[in-house]
């Protein structure tokens, strides 16, 4: 392997968190905040497509039945990616009572505040599937039980355009576990992931407009503005049929922080600088296009993609920023990038079968430690 298991599980979890964050730094220059570090000046200047947007001339990413984050807070998802890994490590699986119990937790705390009561039991798919990455990682074996682990993990987050939804975290949790088996090749990766989806949707066919995109060597703006374009003509489309059938899908534009990622990735992936600042450089949904292509990219490329200067910027003795509405990022709730890989190299631990993951990947007792299925349990005191 070019690189270890554990370095792109580390990879993943990390690269969808700085993305996160840089993301989120770009979204406040757009909106005029001063940027919190020099390092990010490079990219902070917008393109036309970036204009267009702030003038209001593109393409609305709402919907009535489901929300796109492109401003404030919409690391709701992030947050609860790491209450999704910390249940895999108390339970050593997936346990489905402890997720739901985890899940209406979170709906309910203070971290989870809709802006609309419609919302309450609803997640965006790209959301979604930030939120779904750790199961993506700890069942990336076999793509027969990632499907319906998934499935089962999913079912407490109550929709009512549940195939579009469940496409949606699958394209991204395949890709991911294709990459962490390292048998991704980036030429073939739509294809593979549309053979796996064996559907067709709106997500379907923005990604196949992706690998047209792709084939044809275009660049970031051309694509952006196709993509939207395609978006718009796919609900154009959508409506005239829902009209007949009485019926009511996902706005296709909800799907463009997905198709986005993976055009970022799969246009430079062996460079995760590159493919997350031309993320954040699209201007749409920053925060959620940047976290799926960093997830993306990690898990291909390993933490050692992941620049350090944006690893010291989340250090916790850089002083955090406000948002517009008073509240502090602070990487997901963890404060730091080293929870975060404390984080995942637990999480790596529970599905490398260690005896006692809460020692730490550092214990000398893990290194002799490795349970075999049932075989070795915990010792019950």
């Amino acid at each position: 392997m070019r690189h270890s298991l554990l370095s792109k599980f580390q990879g993943t979890i990390l690269g969808a968190v700085l993305g996160d964050s840089i993301g989120l730094q770009y979204q406040r220059q757009l909106v005029g905040i001063p940027p919190q570090t020099e390092d990010l000046q490079p990219i902070l200047q917008l393109t036309k497509h970036q204009q267009l947007t702030l003038s209001g001339a593109t393409l609305a990413l709402n919907s009535l039945n489901s929300k796109i984050l492109s401003g404030k807070d919409s690391s709701e998802s992030g947050r609860l990616a790491v209450a999704c890994a910390q249940s895999f490590i108390r339970c050593r699986s997936l346990d489905l009572k402890d997720w739901r119990d985890t899940w209406e937790a979170f709906a309910k705390s203070e971290i989870y505040h809709p802006r609309n009561s419609e919302f309450q039991t609803l997640l965006n798919p790209g959301e979604a599937a930030v939120a779904a990455l750790p199961s993506a990682m700890f069942f990336h074996e076999n793509k027969a039980k990632l499907r319906e682990k998934i499935m089962l993990a999913i079912e407490v987050w109550h929709n009512d355009n549940q195939p579009e939804w469940e496409t949606a975290i699958l394209a991204v949790a395949y890709t991911i576990a294709r990459a962490l088996k390292e048998r991704l090749d980036p030429a073939t990766a739509i294809e593979q992931t549309l053979a796996y989806l064996k559907t067709d949707n709106a997500l379907t066919e923005l990604l196949l407009q992706v690998q047209i995109l792709l084939e044809k060597g275009a660049d970031l703006e051309t694509a952006t503005t196709h993509l939207c374009k395609t978006a718009t003509a796919l609900r154009e489309r959508q409506g005239e049929g829902e009209k007949k059938l009485q019926t009511e899908s996902i706005n296709p534009g909800n799907f463009i922080p997905i198709t986005l990622a993976f055009y970022c990735f799969l246009n430079t992936p062996e460079d995760l600088r590159l493919s997350v600042v031309r993320a954040a450089r699209c201007g749409i949904a920053g925060q959620l296009t940047c976290a799926l292509t960093g997830a993306l990219s990690g898990a291909y490329n390993g933490v050692a993609a992941i620049p350090v200067e944006w690893r010291q910027v989340s250090s916790p003795d850089v002083k955090s920023q406000q948002l517009a509405d008073g509240r502090e990022t602070s990487l997901w709730g963890t404060g730091s990038d080293a929870k975060i890989v404390e984080l995942a190299n637990n999480l790596f631990a529970v599905w490398a079968g260690v005896y006692r993951s809460d020692a730490g990947l550092d214990s000398a007792a893990l290194a002799r430690a490795v349970a075999a299925p049932y075989v070795i349990r915990p010792r019950k005191i």
